[in-house]
């Protein structure tokens, strides 16, 4: 009986033990993997009234974009500071395909070797030479950073030179809060971008089919070198191209991973489905799942969501107001010609997007005048969250004038700041007297930017036109003078008869008759002399 209730109380002990373990390895558990502050930063696309709203995720930042209007349709803490890792190689190759063939040959140096250690590489050797197209797909595919390093000094000479072009060129493209330092993206504290940023570097990059074609890539073999006898196979990093990935998803077309311990997981995707193309960025994620998954979650919100229209419009009977679903120009178009009324003509496009449920007569319309042209801007958008553009002729009195809509990206607070002054609602279009200040001002502009464009021309029709001017003058001058002469003999002629009347006046009759008898006796001598 002792026994037994002495191994009865061995069990629940054991079992208390057991049981206590657990929970301690539980709560070890949970305190490991707690949920980060940056699960709660905000969704700026959230705080839009009537927007879908986006998924909560753990990235410090994200952005989902679609590629043809340059809509952000998802925006979580987007223009904050963040390092991107080999992310930053997208500019990279854009520099490459902006500047190099890719079939010419490269030889590289021993700037292969200034990497940090343990980083990733392809084993590049100084002196080894390939194609730049073996780098290209090196870069994109592998992540080398020594291809990285080589490209950099090929194409601007060194790696602090090739810094300074992705600069130039990150602010070519409306970039808000980006600085970069070398061409791989490993760590430095000066090397940062934002999920706004790098959602814009990559829509520029995926415009090049030949950077569409390298991040679709999912094996490329590079051939043999000078230095090594072997060919190389590399492979995508990208795991949700892999088909057999857990994180495959069939609608992704490319894209490029990166990772630094400073840096943590950094994700850029391209998709298409259904029409839409977008590309969704993951900055500052801890885990190459979690990345891959919110990745999913975030463009898949895109793709479900949202409408986006991408057309190009030909020659139509519809007008280009009716087109983009603007107001007609009022009571001017009243004193206008049929012309005016005429349907769009070949080049008018539309790309915007906006959530289900909205309709594009919904949206706001914002239209500026850049100085020195004649170029119209329009914008759509939703509560100046901008959503696309729209571009058309319309027809003023005699001739097609183009006018030209864009907006600039929602971060970008400087961007029109050079036409803020000339802005001009085409909805104002109320009266006549508008318009026609609208007509002059453009012709004023127009002049000036041809002008400006033409300098020698402006000056040989300028001086053309003074030597018509003083021509005219001169005739003017001669013709009044010629009139002058006239009048004054007019009025001598007319004084002369004046004095000779007030003289005859005076004169007896025996004088006038005296006179008369010389005159004829004159005027008979003359006969004679004749």
């Amino acid at each position: 009986m002792i026994k037994w209730k002495k191994l009865l109380a061995g069990l629940l002990a054991a079992g208390m033990l057991f049981s206590s373990g657990m929970a301690a390895y539980a709560e070890e558990e949970y305190e490991e993997d707690p949920i980060p502050d940056s699960y709660y930063y905000t969704i700026e696309t959230n705080e839009l009234e009537g927007w879908p709203q986006g998924p909560a995720i753990e990235a410090a930042s994200a952005a989902v974009m679609d590629l043809d209007s340059g809509a952000f349709l998802y925006s979580k803490n987007a223009t904050a500071k963040q390092y991107p890792a080999s992310i930053t190689k997208i500019m990279t190759t854009l520099l490459l395909l902006e500047n190099c063939d890719l079939d010419a040959p490269i030889t590289f140096s021993d700037v292969v070797y200034k990497i940090e250690d343990g980083s990733s590489h392809l084993g590049v050797q100084p002196g080894e030479e390939m194609t730049i197209r073996d780098c290209a797909y090196g870069i994109m595919l592998a992540s080398a950073n020594d291809m990285s390093n080589g490209i950099a000094e090929y194409v601007a000479g060194s790696v602090e030179a090739f810094a300074d072009m992705m600069n130039e060129r990150a602010a070519k493209i409306g970039c808000v809060n980006t600085h970069f330092s070398n061409p791989h993206g490993l760590y430095s504290d000066d090397h940062y971008t934002c999920a706004h940023d790098m959602a814009l570097i990559a829509r520029e990059a995926y415009k090049n089919p030949a950077f569409r074609e390298i991040t679709g890539t999912h094996y490329y073999t590079r051939p043999k070198t000078n230095l090594n006898e072997e060919e190389w196979v590399y492979s995508n990093h990208h795991k949700m191209l892999d088909s057999d990935s857990e994180y495959y998803r069939s609608w992704v077309t490319g894209g490029k991973n990166g990772f630094t311990e400073a840096c943590l997981n950094t994700l850029v995707t391209f998709g298409e489905l259904d029409g839409k193309r977008l590309v969704g960025v993951i900055l500052r994620v801890n885990g190459a799942g979690k990345a891959y998954e919110e990745t999913t979650q975030i463009m898949e919100y895109g793709f479900n969501n949202f409408v986006t229209e991408n057309k190009s419009i030909g020659n139509t009977n519809e007008s280009f107001y009716g087109i983009i679903d603007m107001i007609y120009p009022g009571e001017a178009g009243k004193w206008q010609s049929p012309a005016w009324k005429r349907q769009a003509s070949s080049g008018t496009y539309i790309t915007v997007s906006y959530p289900y449920g909205f309709s594009k007569s919904s949206l706001q319309k914002d239209t500026s005048r850049a100085e020195g042209s004649l170029e119209r801007r329009i914008g759509y958008s939703w509560q100046s969250w901008p959503l696309g553009t729209a571009r058309g002729t319309f027809y003023p009195f005699a001739g097609p004038v183009e006018f030209f809509f864009e907006r600039p990206s929602p971060f970008a607070k400087t961007e029109l700041t050079s036409v803020q002054e000339g802005n001009l609602q085409l909805e104002s279009f109320s009266d006549v007297r508008v318009f026609a200040k609208v007509l002059t001002e453009s012709g004023y502009d127009f002049l000036i930017s041809r002008v400006k464009e033409h300098p020698g021309i402006a000056i040989a029709a300028a001086a053309a036109v003074v030597l018509i001017v003083g021509l005219f003058l001169t005739l003017l001058i001669l013709r009044a003078t010629k009139k002058m002469r006239r009048r004054r003999r007019r009025r001598i002629a007319a004084l002369k008869q004046q004095q000779r009347e007030e003289e005859i006046d005076r004169m007896t009759t025996a004088e006038i008759e005296a006179e008369l008898r010389a005159a004829l006796q004159e005027e008979a001598r003359e006969k004679l002399e004749r």
